[in-house]
């Protein structure tokens, strides 16, 4: 088995190289199979339908079941065809790998709630009724929470732990942030809503989801661990849902939110507050990430000064 060095130099030991060429093909079917995997049978079962899928509690053979799946294939890639640890993808189990957590898990709350509020303040967004939460309505919440973890850190271990840390292994880390930034977009491109949104929409998308990708990319590279990372891309997710009732990734449950159930305000324009996408298709939610992004390369490029 393999003893990696996340990143930074090749890996020891003796293990098998992922052509970089199959790399772009593996992503999208660890993904793809894990999908299939899980939402076939529930369909052949009954238990979903094309009209439910997204929607509570049907989405949770989504979020929980098709990513735990391909989560699986992933590891058995890597563990088996590879001889490789999960150390070699950033997992590192250590006292810095609870504080990165929090840390990461903190930050992507706060960054979250800088869009929304920052959307509200300008008029965006409006109250769409009072929150009376009753204690059964903490229980999804609660659920959601640790499908999101899930979700993320299956996305961070597969695009920021494997893809980029293999592509950097051959051809550098801006090799690998660029590669795993550039087929995360094309992978989380709906063609359908692109198309509603037109020119400047596809425009905010794409520069939105790059730069979501590249953030979270020196993130991994700033803490040399994907656990900061999975951290942040959760509770990034879990907030708009559960704390706002606003969709995430083009997706609204419509259950009762922590803070207040916003809806985007009469007439206002959908660059402000991102339509159906939710606030990740608001004009802002780029200007906060490349914020963080132009941070984090500073602090990058001061340690790489000193060192």
């Amino acid at each position: 088995m393999t003893t990696a060095t996340f990143l930074f130099g090749p890996a020891e030991g003796s293990y098998r190289r992922t052509w970089a060429w199959a790399i772009f093909i593996l992503v999208p079917l660890f993904f793809v199979s894990g999908q299939l995997m899980i939402l076939l049978p529930a369909k052949w079962l009954g238990w979903i339908t094309r009209e439910n899928v997204e929607t509570y509690p049907y989405v949770l053979n989504l979020i929980i079941g098709a990513f735990a799946m391909c989560a699986l294939i992933f590891w058995l890639w890597i563990r088996f065809f590879e001889r490789r640890n999960l150390t070699s993808v950033g997992l590192r189990f250590d006292k810095r790998s609870t504080r990165q957590y929090a840390r990461g898990f903190v930050l992507g709350l706060l960054m979250a709630a800088g869009v929304v509020y920052t959307v509200r303040l300008l008029g965006g967004y409006s109250v769409e009724a009072d929150t009376q939460l009753a204690a059964t309505d903490l229980f999804p919440i609660l659920i959601l929470l640790f499908a999101f973890i899930l979700q993320a850190g299956t996305e961070e271990m597969v695009f920021r732990g494997w893809m980029m840390g293999r592509l950097a292994e051959r051809y550098g880390l801006w090799v690998g942030v660029i590669g795993n930034s550039v087929l995360f977009t094309l992978m989380h491109v709906d063609s359908e809503a692109l198309v509603a949104l037109g020119l400047p929409g596809i425009a905010l998308f794409t520069s939105a989801t790059l730069l979501f990708s590249i953030f979270l990319s020196l993130l991994v590279i700033r803490e040399r661990s994907i656990w900061g990372a999975a951290a942040w891309h959760a509770s990034w997710n879990w907030m708009f849902i559960t704390w706002f009732g606003l969709p995430t990734t083009g997706i609204e449950l419509g259950l009762a939110p922590l803070v207040a159930d916003y809806m985007p305000t009469p007439n206002a324009a959908v660059w402000l507050t991102g339509g159906s996408d939710g606030p990740e298709g608001s004009v802002l939610t780029p200007i906060i990430l490349l914020i963080g992004t132009l941070v984090l390369s500073r602090i990058l490029q001061a340690k790489r000064s000193a060192s």
